[in-house]
């Protein structure tokens, strides 16, 4: 509310003028009303979004830390994020303008605006195979694999991918296994342990967690460096053009929220911890280590990266430019924003 202050007559000069001191008196009534004007907190103009993430794994830490710490209602956001598991019903849930942005494997965003769906990517805040193959304690090696059941949180989600892609590498062949969606990591994990299952993808803090309690690394992927849009934000093109503004502050938060991830550790790790439910200090804290360290300041995607999640068996005529779109993030880029944000 902005105060009214009376003047008194006594303020005014004998010649009915106003005097010196009341330019100064009015002076600051002007200033104090643009004052109340221009600054509203955050939350009166505040623009509701929904937003969602597929899964539990530790390459989510900088979505939720960026909620976590506030970020999006820093610049203007009044955002409700929901788990929604699996890629395929995430995007179905962007299509049907239920979420505005999603946080997922690359996977399902690419190959739906493959298909020709109204999708793009945005920005790519992780761009490599962070999982690892673990096997129960009766499989020692990936040719043991031959005939047996493979399970995967869901199925044509990422960890089925990247199963099929080492899999092939490995010269097992994802034909030669069973796969069977059986839910989040500590559900495939129990599975591996009483022998329903053989073997399993996870990534930390998951991967950690399976390996402590005896179960066998088969193949690393994360240590092969294999390009792939593990992690990243996307939407409906249309949105986008009609509320470019709402789409570069939700990517502005997201940037503030990955310099926050790398510079406070501590943050970050209780973050992981509530989310992933996981009280052992060693294995969030090998997560955090595990994805910091090639996790970028600036989400841009790139074009090789993209194109490993395109699907082989459906060649498609469009150009890799229609599935990501990078001009908000370098936007960003021209105007300084990540300067501003190692002050």
């Amino acid at each position: 509310m902005i105060p009214i202050i009376a003047l008194s007559p006594s303020r005014l000069s004998v010649t009915g003028t106003p005097s010196k001191g009341v330019f100064v008196i009015l002076r600051r009534l002007i200033f104090i009303a643009l004052s109340a004007v221009i600054y509203v907190a955050p939350s009166a103009f505040a623009q509701a979004v929904r937003a969602s993430y597929s899964g539990l794994s530790g390459q989510n830490l900088p979505f939720w830390l960026t909620y976590d710490a506030g970020l999006y209602k820093k610049y203007g956001l009044s955002t409700e994020i929901v788990l929604i598991s699996g890629g395929l019903t995430n995007i179905q849930a962007v299509m049907a303008n239920e979420i505005a942005f999603t946080y997922l494997g690359g996977a399902s965003p690419i190959q739906a605006t493959a298909q020709g769906a109204d999708i793009v990517v945005l920005a790519t805040a992780y761009g490599l195979m962070p999982y690892g193959m673990i096997g129960n304690k009766n499989v020692h090696t990936s040719a043991e694999l031959k005939g047996k059941t493979f399970v995967v949180s869901r199925l044509g989600g990422i960890e089925e991918t990247a199963a099929r892609l080492a899999l092939d590498r490995l010269g097992v062949g994802a034909r030669n296994v069973s796969f069977l969606q059986a839910g989040p990591d500590p559900v495939r994990i129990a599975a591996l342990e009483s022998g329903s299952a053989q073997a399993t993808m996870l990534a930390p803090p998951g991967l950690f967690a399976a390996t402590s309690r005896g179960l066998n690394l088969l193949a690393d992927l994360g240590a092969l460096k294999i390009k792939y849009p593990t992690s990243v934000v996307a939407a409906r093109r249309a949105f986008v053009a009609q509320e470019r503004t709402v789409a570069k502050r939700f990517l502005m938060a997201l940037v503030d929220g990955l310099h926050l991830y790398r510079q406070n550790k501590n943050l970050a790790v209780q973050v992981l911890q509530k989310y992933t439910k996981i009280a052992n200090a060693d294995i969030l804290s090998q997560s955090y280590n595990y994805f910091v360290k090639n996790t970028p300041a600036l989400p841009l995607s790139e074009a090789a990266t993209i194109q490993a999640a395109l699907p082989t068996d459906k060649p498609t005529n469009r150009k890799i430019e229609d599935f990501y779109d990078n001009s908000v993030l370098e936007e960003l880029e021209r105007e300084g924003f990540l300067k501003t944000l190692e002050k």
